[in-house]
């Protein structure tokens, strides 16, 4: 049998920026012929796969019904309404199913497995495999309906159990060989009420028309007809506002007032409802209030879900089915292929060449990466006119959400990149009215200590390269780290000024008195140890500011990371890695440093002209 097997292993249920790269990496993969039994290994090895094989449209292939090829895998997907043990004693699965896997997500408390079965034979039409899997989901209505789409990723799991790696589902048992080309016309005219997860025994009438099955299974044109659709065209940056302000109801079909079931799970209580953004945007919201399937968003976060895709998936599924074309200037043409240049700089192997101290301090902490995920963000936001501006207001919890990873890094990364001014966070006066009472409402109403900040990315040149790798030479000559990335820190480190830039919600801020105290005491201590000695290190140093509270130790190694810069500048001192070679040279015993201890030592800088007396004076004061 032939498949699309991903290359790449995982450890927990891909998300976010994963699948749309297992997505595009899998596509690309050439069917490989696998049997069942490695079929298992491979998916609890944590492999996404795709049981089916598609063909090229003109020059293009892609993960739909249209380039749809062949067939031979089925799975269900049961994430409620039958136990694990229910499947494996399952009468109909013992001698027709190859074996189960649980998800990443199949809990002891709450069972999320898959049933894999492998045909007799292929199927090369797609009408075929609808009438098999529905004839399957008729019989198992626990199942999940987006099983019902045959270009569907089915993502890796933890374990696998058999039931017969030989077991075949024969088609010719199914009820597609007694159907009738009538029956097919009736079927394709029902606008009967369909709901994904529901029973057929739970009759909800009226609340919605077969939309969602329509959007679980891609039909654009149909739903255009439904939804009464016109073409509309926009410039890039106007499209997910324009998406987000398409009412719910129309969407989903729901024809109802007020409360009523949700399309993702079963319940016999109204628990779903849709409405209008707070924040007076414009936006519709779906949510659905069940403690134990929570979930709320937007129409592309209700795509996600229903098509089991990645944002970018929904966007381009939506800008589809509402007919969006983009409109571009020229000048915005221009812009993007500016930025397109500079993300392949960002990856490219002569990065490091160029432009040294950038690369290895933004290689230091991920954010070359992330500089690249920002400048493809930010590609959506450029005002479409004959001055191209990329200008963004994203939240920090959105932008973590992108990055994958939490608001306090997110936070701390965003501001990272506007100390290097590769992004420009803009003042209160800069905004215009309407978005800075927004900003200032929803930070009132939410009960946040900062506002959303409100970002322009510059347009880089080659120069301006040259200058973040001049800024990148200093922060390393300082000895600065991340956790410079502060007020305070940066304001020791390159003045107030600075801190009042990168942080303008903060512009004047006073430091604690106790800050203030921690610093003076590091200060006080590393110029003492020097002078009798020569030389000292962080730990040596923080080992006589004595503090006492509970994560007095946290809190002098971050006022340590914040003044050191300040410290050596002030002071003329330098901070250097030792060596076998510099202990000789500053005449260092086993005593004071063990032979397998290398740390970084601070010391007065050396004038490389004076460094032979200076080495003497150095090994006299230590005598």
């Amino acid at each position: 049998m032939k498949i699309l097997l991903d290359t790449v292993d995982y450890l927990s249920k891909p998300s976010g920026r994963e699948i749309g790269l297992i997505n595009n990496r899998i596509i690309q993969c050439n069917p490989v012929e696998i049997d069942a039994a490695k079929l298992a290994e491979e998916v609890t090895k944590g492999k996404t796969f795709i049981p089916a094989t598609f063909k090229s449209i003109g020059d293009s292939i892609k993960r739909s019904k249209a380039n749809w090829e062949s067939q031979q895998v089925i799975a269900l997907d049961f994430d409620e309404g039958l136990t694990l043990d229910e499947a494996i004693n399952d009468e109909f699965f013992k001698h027709n199913a190859v074996f189960l896997y649980t998800t990443f997500r199949h809990k002891e408390n709450h069972h999320k497995f898959r049933v894999v079965f492998v045909l007799d034979k292929p199927l090369t039409q797609y009408k075929v495999f609808e009438y098999i899997i529905d004839d399957l989901l008729r019989c198992y209505p626990q199942a999940d309906r987006a099983c019902r789409d045959g270009s569907r990723l089915f993502f890796g799991g933890k374990e696998a159990s058999s039931f017969n790696f030989n077991n075949r589902l024969k088609v010719s048992s199914f009820a597609i060989l007694n159907r009738t080309p009538l029956q097919d016309i009736k079927g394709n005219l029902d606008m009967s009420v369909t709901r994904v997860h529901t029973k057929p025994e739970a009759s909800h009438s009226n609340l919605y028309t077969n939309y969602v099955e329509l959007i679980g299974n891609g039909k654009t044109e149909k739903l255009q007809e439904l939804l009464h659709i016109e073409p509309v065209t926009l410039s890039s940056n106007e499209v997910l506002d324009y998406l987000k302000k398409q009412d719910l109801r129309a969407f989903l079909g729901i024809r109802t007032e007020g409360n009523f079931i949700d399309i993702f799970h079963d319940e016999d209580s109204p628990s779903a409802s849709i409405y209008q953004s707070h924040r007076k945007n414009g936006h519709w919201l779906y949510k659905c209030h069940s403690s134990s399937n929570p979930f709320i968003g937007t129409i592309l976060h209700v795509v996600q879900r229903l098509l089991e895709c990645s944002v970018v998936e929904s966007k381009k599924f939506l800008m589809e089915l509402y007919m969006i074309e983009i409109y571009e200037s020229e000048a915005v043409k221009e812009f993007k292929e500016t930025i397109d240049i500079y993300k392949e700089l960002l990856m490219s192997e002569v990065l490091e060449e160029i432009y040294p101290h950038f690369c290895k301090v933004f290689s230091k902490y991920g954010h070359l990466l992330d500089l690249y995920m920002l400048l493809d963000l930010a590609k959506e936001f450029i005002t479409n006119d004959t001055d191209p501006k990329i200008v963004f207001y994203h939240s920090i919890r959105t932008l973590a959400q992108h990055f994958g990873r939490s608001t306090s890094a997110t936070g701390t990364r965003m501001n990272f990149f506007t100390l290097f001014k590769v992004i420009r966070k803009l003042d209160e006066t800069e905004l215009p009215e309407e978005l800075l009472k927004i900003h200032q409402r929803n930070k009132r109403e939410n009960h946040f200590q900062y506002r959303s900040n409100t970002y322009e990315l510059p347009m880089y040149t080659y120069q301006f390269f040259h200058q973040i790798d001049e800024m990148c030479r200093v922060w390393l000559d300082k000895g600065c780290t991340g956790r410079t990335i502060s007020y305070e820190g940066i304001m020791r480190t390159f003045g107030r000024e600075e801190a009042d830039r990168v942080f303008p919600q903060d512009k004047g801020k006073e430091i604690a008195e106790l800050n203030e105290e921690v610093v003076s005491s590091i200060q006080f201590n590393t110029l003492k140890l020097i002078q009798s000695k020569g030389w000292t290190t962080e730990k040596e140093i923080l080992d006589m500011v004595n503090l006492y509270f509970k994560g007095q130790q946290e809190f002098k190694t971050k006022q340590f990371k914040r003044c050191i810069a300040e410290m050596v500048d002030a002071y003329d001192l330098e901070i250097i890695p030792s060596n076998n070679k510099l202990k000789e040279e500053m005449g260092i015993t086993e005593e004071e440093m063990s032979k397998s201890s290398f740390p970084k030592m601070i010391r007065k800088k050396l004038v490389k002209d004076c460094r032979p007396i200076q080495v003497e004076e150095n090994k006299k004061l230590i005598c």
